[in-house]
């Protein structure tokens, strides 16, 4: 399979509607802080760039900076780290704003 069947492929896979937002988010895990940029969001995780040394199944605690709401925390844990960045997947309560961002 080609990168570009591939990169198809990965799209048809997903479940729920992802809204093309660029927030800025800080991502932290024990004394490491890092700061990334949505390339999409969806009610069960989102997309960020770079995708920094994060690896799969570290567990993250991350704060979405967004023009027009208050600071969002949400527990989210790596799914997966790709060329054009690392997806992460939240865990627990989902803030309401991260929610409907995609619907």
């Amino acid at each position: 399979m080609n990168e570009q069947a591939s990169l198809s492929h990965q799209r048809t896979r997903r479940l729920g509607a992802r809204a093309g937002v660029s927030w800025t988010v800080w991502v932290q895990t024990g004394g490491r802080r890092l700061r990334c940029h949505t390339v999409d969001v969806s009610p069960k995780g989102a997309k960020l760039r770079p995708r920094g040394q994060f690896q799969p199944g570290t567990a993250v605690d991350l704060l979405f900076i967004t023009p027009d709401r208050p600071r969002l925390h949400v527990a989210a844990v790596v799914w997966r780290v790709d060329a054009d960045g690392m997806a992460v997947l939240f865990l627990g309560r989902v803030p309401k704003a991260l929610t409907t961002c995609a619907g």
